[in-house]
């Protein structure tokens, strides 16, 4: 910093430059307080500890410039440098927590920091080394307001120092600032010129150049710099909304991030980026991102489709590619930014969901194998021993019969023949339900045509089947498709009082898709759904098939518009 001289003679009232920087320094007060107490980031409390320290010094200079007595005009000339040795590390803090690099402003770079103005400010408060930093020559007590005070051996290892710091922490700042999007270059501009100017012209002041030789000037111009940098903190919303702020979550981003340019050249990636890519940021930027993924441009431009995003392979991973455009305040497109997205353990899991949905598969195909094996073999034993042997057993009361020649007796025998006929007939039909043999000689279509007719004779109603299928479907499906719709045909015969029962089977979406649509009396499926009730439990066997199955049915129906049942089942394989 510059020595705090006092104005020479012929360089304006003495009063005059002390009402300024006491103007100044209440200024500066103001926001310190201003920001203190609206601060939202960490940048806040090191941006008023600046203005602060700054406020201190424009109002210790006020005060010198108005001493008329030497020993006070020492004194407050002294007390200004509790504000001049703080501002550096202020200055400092304020740039790495701005800049996004909080981990630099930690106890030990601070410690180190702040052993030159420690060491100086205790140089100026012991008598003895007092003049080692400033002074007084001798003769300035003959006028002491216009005295002029010299600097010593040792101020210049201070100077040194808070040029350092504060050079290298604008040219930091101002090189942050000028990778900011254009959207913010008018906010980036003020900022720079409000941080330099203070710098340059504490430079001048120690450089004796011009006007600058007879005034210190750097505590009125950080009034202007902190009118511009509060201004900006509530107009812009810069500790808000900082490039600070994104560029701390464009760096912790789990995701892998590309900033490109109009030309699809890399200007920017994040440290996940260059994990993915395998390259580090300095080998990357520069080279187009279609380079760098191994892909075709019209892949990188298709990239910004959110429905449908676009995948690559880097490093044996897979990345889900999106793409956002950046845009300047007047619209115009810039570049983008691409978002490479780790989707390996997605892809991971859905092969495991694959697998565990064809093991599904394979189990249903398993249970549905065994229950109809159960059927089929409880069909064989009844059809060879029980109706075999009730057929047996007819046929002996049938030439008992004949053998009789009271009319009474004869009589008795038909009732009991009529009575083993129906027995008979009844467990053909269940034979039939359990397994009929045409679903495995003939097809899903003649087992339906067959059940159909048997129950349209039951249920008193015209019955039509259109067999739309080319295809005969797997086994699994083609007994499902037959259980559902055995359940559908038994609601209709039992509960519909229908005319006429049309029942369709077509290949649509690589299945089946089964229509049984009836006439009768209908019914609120929603209620019946919600409430199922004794005589509806088929509704909820039919559903829980088809769901098993990976399918689907739906059951259209109001009263007095009849019922269509609509199932689809898969017939493709899996995977």
């Amino acid at each position: 910093m510059g020595s705090p001289d006092p104005p020479a003679k012929g360089s304006g009232p003495i009063w005059y430059f002390s009402a300024v920087a006491l103007a100044g320094g209440v200024c500066l007060t103001g926001y310190t307080i201003y920001v203190w107490r609206h601060r939202k980031a960490s940048a806040g409390a090191s941006l008023a500890v600046m203005l602060a320290a700054a406020g201190w010094w424009g109002l210790a200079y006020a005060l010198e410039l108005a001493s008329t007595r030497l020993p006070a005009r020492l004194f407050w000339g002294d007390a200004k440098w509790l504000g001049i040795a703080l501002l550096p590390a202020a200055f400092y803090a304020f740039v790495m927590q701005y800049t996004g690099r909080p981990q630099w402003v930690n106890r030990r770079t601070m410690a180190a920091l702040a052993v030159v103005p420690l060491a100086t400010v205790a140089l100026l408060a012991i008598p003895d080394t007092h003049d080692l930093v400033r002074y007084y020559p001798p003769g300035a007590e003959a006028d002491p307001t216009r005295a002029i005070a010299q600097v010593g051996p040792l101020f210049w290892p201070f100077l040194v120092y808070a040029n350092l710091v504060l050079w290298g922490s604008t040219a930091l700042f101002v090189w942050t600032l000028t990778r900011v999007s254009r959207r913010y270059w008018r906010q980036s501009l003020l900022l720079i010129v409000a941080v330099l100017l203070p710098s340059v012209a504490n430079l001048a002041h120690n450089l004796n150049l011009g006007p600058f030789r007879h005034v210190e000037p750097t505590p009125f111009l950080f009034v202007l710099t902190g009118a511009v940098l509060v201004w900006g903190l509530f107009r812009f919303r810069l500790l808000d909304l900082t490039p600070a702020a994104r560029a701390s979550v464009f760096e912790t981003m789990l995701d892998a991030a590309l900033v490109l340019d109009p030309y699809r050249r890399v200007v920017k990636l994040n440290p996940a980026a260059e994990r993915a890519l395998g390259v580090a940021a300095g080998q990357a930027v520069g080279h187009q991102v279609e380079r760098l993924l191994g892909v075709e441009p019209s892949l990188v431009e298709r990239a910004d489709d959110p429905v449908l995003p676009e995948e690559v392979e880097l490093g044996g991973r897979r990345y889900e590619l999106s793409a956002t455009p950046l845009a300047d305040r007047s619209g115009r497109v810039t570049g983008k930014v691409v978002v490479l997205r780790d989707v390996t353990e997605r892809h991971l899991a859905h092969e495991r969901l694959v697998r565990l949905d064809q093991q599904r598969r394979w189990l249903l195909g398993r249970v549905v194998w065994a229950q109809e094996e159960e059927r089929r073999r409880i069909a064989g034993e009844v059809h060879d021993d029980a109706i075999q042997t009730i057929a047996a057993a007819r046929l002996m009361l049938t030439t008992f019969r004949d053998q009789l020649t009271d009319d009474r007796q004869r009589r008795l025998l038909d009732h009991l023949e009529e009575a083993v006929s129906s027995s008979l007939r009844r467990l053909r039909s269940l034979v039939f339900d359990l397994r009929p043999a045409q679903l495995d000689d003939e097809g899903l279509a003649a087992a339906l045509r067959e059940y159909l007719t048997e129950a349209a004779r039951q249920g008193g109603f015209v019955a039509e089947l259109r067999d739309d299928l080319e295809h005969e479907p797997p086994p699994e499906a083609r007994v499902i498709a037959y259980r559902i719709c055995q359940e559908a045909l038994t609601n209709v015969r039992v509960h519909a009082a229908a005319l006429r029962v049309v029942v369709r089977l077509e290949e649509s979406q690589g299945g089946l898709l089964v229509t049984v649509a009836d006439d009768g009396a209908g019914f609120e499926a929603d209620r019946v759904k919600a409430n199922p009730r004794r005589g509806h439990l088929g509704l909820t066997s039919m559903s829980e098939r088809a769901t098993m199955a990976d399918g689907w049915c739906r059951v259209d129906s109001h009263p007095g518009l009849g019922t269509t049942v609509r199932f689809w089942l898969p017939t493709k394989e899996a995977g």
